[in-house]
């Protein structure tokens, strides 16, 4: 697939503070990333460097474009929702968008689009300080659609949502087929759902692991008599008790049958979660 974003030896101090030290990474078209780290580990810095927002040693590549020196014909293919969107309460969501639509120099024609999208009705005259948080949050994504990015990016999108909230969200983020996404949040269990691959941001570096949520694949544990021989059916350089592999329940059957063929005894085999991964890294990061 085609490489949107690429991120090379990105590092950023702010005051003395680095924040985020030489990271790289590539993403690819049509796919939804889930960045994932603990409370300060430089999510949003990280994204913000992406969107334009903050300045960072190293370079930040869109569409084959160098962010620094092709900004404006950059941003005109990306977006985002990295604050709180500040709205006119007293204005309709209608107006909202429109008045943002003449910021952005876009057709108003596009206003009634993006609402619909999000399923805001564009005739509703209710001023945007009775709505929802929720709702809020979808007309936030209406704005940030506006100019019909390829890229969106969204820090923490379904916090302080309802289960009805978040599962609206969720469904709107899958219908977006054409576009990479990128979605920071803390909620890992709603990521598990939607994201096709992780970034997991610790000690101010990127760990990137991948699930195929197409190809119905977890993360799997295995206890096993021999991890050495078992790499080489895997095909994963480092495995241990404490390192998940991405398999789907058939690859899981198959790669138990090829264990015993080669006498690696199974002793166990355990179904993970993205959290294990998560707060397996963060209590390594602890020991260390």
């Amino acid at each position: 697939m085609e490489k949107v974003i690429e991120v090379k030896n990105v590092t950023k101090e702010i005051g003395n503070n680095l924040i985020i030290d030489d990271v790289s990474f590539s993403l690819e078209s049509g796919k939804i990333y889930g960045l994932i780290g603990a409370n300060g580990s430089g999510k949003s810095t990280l994204l913000k460097i992406i969107l334009g927002l903050y300045s960072a040693e190293g370079e930040v590549i869109i569409n084959g474009k160098n962010l620094r020196s092709n900004f404006e014909e950059v941003m005109s293919s990306i977006s985002g929702i990295v604050d709180y969107v500040s709205f006119y309460d007293y204005l309709t969501a209608y107006e909202n968008v429109r008045y943002f639509a003449m910021l952005y120099d876009v057709n108003f024609g596009r206003v009634k689009e993006v609402l619909d999208i999000v399923d805001l009705d564009y005739e509703d005259k209710r001023p945007v300080s009775q709505f929802s948080l929720g709702m809020k949050q979808r007309l936030g994504l209406a704005i940030s659609l506006l100019k019909n990015p390829k890229i969106l990016i969204l820090d923490e999108p379904m916090n302080g949502l309802d289960p009805i909230g978040i599962s609206k969200l969720r469904k709107l983020l899958l219908s977006f087929k054409d576009k990479t996404i990128i979605i920071s949040s803390h909620i890992i269990s709603e990521i598990e759902k939607i994201v096709d691959e992780v970034l997991f941001i610790n000690n101010k570096k990127i760990i990137q692991k991948t699930i195929f949520r197409e190809d119905n694949k977890k993360p799997i544990l295995f206890k096993l008599s021999d991890y050495k021989e078992a790499s080489k059916i895997l095909d994963t350089p480092v495995l241990n008790e404490e390192t998940s592999v991405y398999l789907s329940d058939n690859e899981v059957s198959k790669t138990i049958k090829e264990m015993v063929k080669r006498d690696v005894e199974v002793y166990r085999v355990e179904s993970g979660t993205l959290e294990d991964d998560l707060l397996k890294m963060l209590e390594g990061d602890t020991n260390g």
